[in-house]
């Protein structure tokens, strides 16, 4: 998916107006919880359900032209680089740490047989928020750049991302996409078990009695409620997410 850098860039660029005020709006709704500048993203949580909103009202989405595919994908990326900017602001006592979205992270190294011989198999996935450390042949590549650091979307060939937590960000949730997540928790966090596994959602369209049954309830962070044009935030949930961001930044790294 592209992150919301590329959706700025690309609408700045168009020859129509319309789509050069939303890159404007766009990079000001950005600035409002960019941690790397000193902002706080619960601060500005408000403004990302109310940008949410705006986006959806059908005379927005006619006048700048947000139809199809961007319909979904621009308010994904927008809640991704706003939960980007939250990880950002828990890293500051751990400056070796850094922040990736986008990035192939390695689901482990999985022995398997194979016409008689032993190989490891590594699967990988896109993961939309990643935190953890970098290693080229086992060894870990130091941030260059103290923190607070930009989230890297790219990484150098022979480069390997160990997670310490990964976030599955989603605007709308179904049940569908809950159960995709779950397959895709378990193989992540049983190839990297000190990693923690979150589904983030804005809102969903699904019965949440589900995430009890599935004893995920610490794992699936709901924000809101409500659907297109109308969703609620819950500061509270937000507030929920970044403790147990903490708790497991403090367990594994002190």
């Amino acid at each position: 998916m592209r992150v919301l850098d590329d959706y700025i860039q690309k609408f700045a660029a168009d020859p129509a107006s319309a789509k050069r005020r939303l890159a404007t709006i766009l990079r000001k709704d950005q600035a409002s919880w960019d941690a790397t500048a000193g902002k706080d993203p619960v601060e500005a949580f408000t403004g990302l359900v109310e940008r949410y909103n705006w986006l959806g009202q059908p005379k927005n989405k006619k006048k700048y032209g947000i139809a199809q595919n961007l319909a979904r994908n621009l308010p994904g990326a927008l809640m991704q680089d706003f939960l980007i900017h939250v990880c950002v602001g828990r890293l500051e006592p751990y400056p070796h740490l850094e922040i990736f979205t986008e990035v192939m992270i390695p689901y482990g190294s999985y022995p398997v047989w194979s016409k008689g011989e032993v190989v490891t198999r590594s699967p990988r996935q896109r993961i939309d928020v990643a935190v953890g450390s970098r290693f080229k042949a086992d060894v870990r590549v130091a941030p260059p750049d103290e923190w607070p650091r930009k989230a890297l979307s790219k990484i150098d060939p022979g480069d390997v991302v160990y997670p310490l937590i990964a976030l599955n960000s989603k605007i709308r949730v179904s049940q569908s996409e809950f159960f995709d997540w779950v397959g895709r928790e378990e193989l992540l966090t049983k190839g990297n078990p000190s990693c923690l596994s979150l589904q983030v959602a804005l809102r969903s369209e699904m019965d949440l009695s589900i995430v009890e049954l599935a004893q995920l309830s610490e794992q699936f962070c709901l924000l809101g409620r409500g659907g297109e044009e109308a969703v609620v935030g819950d500061v509270d949930a937000l507030s929920s997410l970044i403790a147990i961001i903490d708790r497991h930044l403090e367990e594994r790294m002190t």
